[in-house]
């Protein structure tokens, strides 16, 4: 069984949406967003969700 995830990766078109969507579907509390900053192959936002 499986207690806890650690993180998880999506690529996505449009980050602003995606990002709504989580804060409204999942309470998400957004941690960390690279700005134009690339260190990866696209722009970064990091979420807190389920508290943890």
């Amino acid at each position: 069984m499986i207690e806890s995830v650690s993180h998880i990766t999506f690529v996505v078109k449009d980050l602003e949406k995606t990002t709504a969507l989580y804060k409204e579907l999942f309470q998400a509390q957004e941690v960390y967003y690279s700005g134009d900053k690339t260190h990866s192959i696209s722009r970064e936002r990091f979420f807190i969700i389920g508290g943890q």
